[in-house]
């Protein structure tokens, strides 16, 4: 992806509006990220809302989804007992709110996650969303086209990120903790929270590697 940090700076607001306007599922997203946090951890919601995440992580994508994949995930999610799914997210909430005792303890986030993909069809990537809807001012969804982007705006001596190479397949534990230390950074430059900092990673990613396809096909 050929962009840098100098040209997304100046921009940002540009992004945020690009993909306000661009996104289909920009309102309820705006609303799920201002809303769900509360209700998972109030307990005032229905097995839909977690479906939502998850059919939302997938259908995002619009242009290359894997559709195979959606299906068997989707379906998976679905068919969990309600009983077992609360009690995933129970345990991912109590992860959260629980302090690392010592240094030798995971991160609550990696605890998170593990209860996360205890759910039948979650994985870490799918895991990442259902965490940012618990937590999204901490924590970021990952895909190809986050990888990518982030990747592409924090590839210098500045940043402690080190996300060189191809997008990992599958995404592992370390290898999303690598992209988190990214997404922070890149917050932090750019001034801007997690849930804007997705609206302008998604713009820019549009904007380039979609438009660069385009510009190809014609």
């Amino acid at each position: 992806m050929d962009r840098s940090l100098a040209d997304v700076e100046d921009r940002v607001a540009d992004h945020v509006e690009a993909y306000r306007e661009s996104a289909p599922f920009h309102p309820v997203e705006a609303e799920a990220i201002g809303s769900l946090s509360d209700a998972f951890r109030a307990g005032e919601y229905g097995k839909r809302d977690v479906d939502w995440v998850v059919r939302w992580y997938f259908r995002r994508a619009v242009t290359d989804i894997d559709h195979e994949e959606r299906r068997a995930v989707e379906a998976a999610v679905a068919d969990t007992e309600p009983r077992e799914l609360r009690g995933a997210m129970w345990d991912a909430i109590d992860a959260l709110d629980e302090e690392a005792a010592d240094g030798a303890r995971d991160p609550p986030h990696r605890r998170a996650l593990d209860a996360l993909t205890q759910i039948p069809g979650v994985d870490t990537e799918v895991g990442s969303a259902l965490l940012w809807f618990l937590e999204p001012d901490e924590y970021f969804v990952v895909g190809e086209r986050e990888w990518a982007v982030v990747a592409a705006l924090t590839g210098d001596a500045r940043s402690g990120a080190d996300l060189d190479g191809p997008y990992p397949e599958p995404m592992t534990v370390d290898a999303y903790d690598r992209f988190l230390d990214g997404v922070r950074d890149l917050a932090d430059r750019l001034g801007v929270d997690h849930w804007h900092l997705y609206m302008v990673i998604r713009s820019v990613h549009a904007e380039t590697v979609d438009g660069e396809a385009t510009a190809e096909e014609s």
